[in-house]
């Protein structure tokens, strides 16, 4: 259950009102109290009805062109019957678990920010990776594709790109380049480190030899497109759950990191070990593993476009919130200060 809190100028109130009596039945669930310029509506909502409220009430200007809807979670509270706030039983069912669009732009553009924390976890799950590579290790392998965090960066630029936001699309594709830097340098570094033990560890190891393999490229592809595809749709659902970003960076961390391995182990490889090394075969490793990555981090982006693409029926999608967001907040900075000015009082200073 959601608490709705409007605020809406006086001369609007009557237009919501009605919204809100005729398509959701809520007469007897409204409160409202007037000010002097505005008037404020509370109504509770049920969790499978927020987004419909939303798309009307956006579609109506509040919260881009005039007025501010504050949406708050209810721990406890008498519910509204379900049946006083369904439009239509078919729409119902196709979006039980849908975020709210701004929601979802919220979680994307969070999550497509390359932190400190994130650089430290991504180098971590290079070196777990990477090891596994080295000493063939499938599980090593997998922990690290557990503990990577690309799935951010690769849906900000999707979804920038879909809904024509040239910010968070820059954004997402200059932080997975970053990423992906800092996933191949961390390969090398682990090439570097087990260069003397590569003949004991009979290199090239089986896991890595396999993604030498172009065919490789092809079943990694597939991998690619099935990932991008689970975390668009996950992207855009609370129910649905993140784990599906696992297969994105199943299908980027280990060719990346393999690429550094043996890239740096045929720079360095000669001065660590006296057995003869098969140049050309480490060679073809490291470029089709590189060539594994290009070709999935392209598959994973054109995947998840798409899946946003065709939904982008559905008007939780269409949500292009950084603009409104800049007038929203500078509306509010005015409204500060204008209020600070009347009560005699200096604002605080807003970034």
């Amino acid at each position: 259950m959601k608490l709705f809190q409007l605020t809406v100028p006086n001369v609007k109130v009557p237009e919501f009102v009605s919204l809100l009596e005729n398509e959701y039945g809520l007469g007897e669930a409204l409160m409202t109290v007037e000010s002097f310029k505005s008037t404020l509506i509370q109504f509770r909502v049920e969790d499978d009805q927020v987004h419909f409220v939303l798309t009307e009430l956006q579609a109506l200007g509040l919260g881009i062109s005039f007025g501010f809807c504050d949406v708050l979670d209810l721990k406890a509270s008498t519910t509204v019957p379900a049946a006083a706030l369904r439009r239509d039983e078919a729409i119902q069912g196709d979006s039980m678990s849908a975020l709210a669009p701004s929601q979802i732009y919220s979680n994307i553009v969070k999550k497509a920010v390359l932190t400190v924390d994130t650089v430290i976890i991504i180098i971590m799950s290079a070196a777990m990776a990477g090891i596994g590579l080295a000493v063939n290790n499938r599980i090593y392998i997998m922990a690290g594709s557990l503990l990577s965090r690309l799935m951010g960066p690769i849906m900000g630029a999707s979804y920038g790109l879909a809904i024509l936001d040239k910010e968070l699309f820059t954004a997402g594709v200059r932080n997975l380049t970053i990423a992906l830097c800092i996933i191949v340098s961390m390969g090398g570094l682990i090439g570097i480190s087990f260069a003397p033990f590569a003949e004991t560890l009979l290199w090239p190891t089986d896991e890595m030899a396999t993604r030498g393999v172009y065919l490789e490229m092809m079943f990694g592809a597939v991998i690619a497109v099935c990932g991008g595809a689970s975390v668009a749709i996950a992207e855009s659902n609370e129910d649905l759950s993140s784990v599906a970003g696992i297969a994105i960076s199943s299908a980027l961390v280990p060719p990346a990191v393999n690429s550094g391995i043996c890239f740096s182990f045929l720079l360095v490889g000669d001065y660590f070990t006296d057995y003869d090394i098969d140049h050309s075969l480490f060679f073809r490793i490291a470029t089709s593993s590189l060539f594994i990555v290009v070709i999935n981090s392209f598959f994973i982006y054109a995947t998840a476009f798409v899946v946003f693409k065709l939904r982008s029926g559905n008007s939780r999608f269409l949500f292009k919130a950084r603009k409104p967001l800049k007038k929203l907040e500078k509306k509010r900075r005015d409204s500060v200060l204008l209020n600070s000015a009347k009560m005699g009082a200096t604002p605080a200073k807003t970034k």
